[in-house]
């Protein structure tokens, strides 16, 4: 039950994380906040580098799903 209180942020942040990257795949811009908009005609590379840097935060955050409830339960107790 701890570790379900303790996984809640992270999974909130998750869902928000993976929310960002559809919405920046869906319209091809990507709001930085404080207005800042990066359109994908204007600087590809960066465009594309803020996605990847994107889905590597979701695959951190899955890691550390992943952990807990698969690892974790198949160490052997000693």
């Amino acid at each position: 039950m701890q570790v379900l209180t303790m996984l809640l942020p992270v999974f909130l942040v998750l869902a928000l994380m993976s929310s960002k990257l559809f919405n920046s795949l869906r319209t091809m811009e990507v709001q930085m906040g404080m207005g800042v908009v990066l359109l994908r005609c204007e600087s590809p590379s960066l465009f594309w580098f803020v996605i990847a840097f994107q889905c590597l935060v979701i695959g951190a955050l899955l890691a550390i799903f992943y952990w807990p409830f698969i690892i974790l339960p198949n160490q052997v107790m000693s």
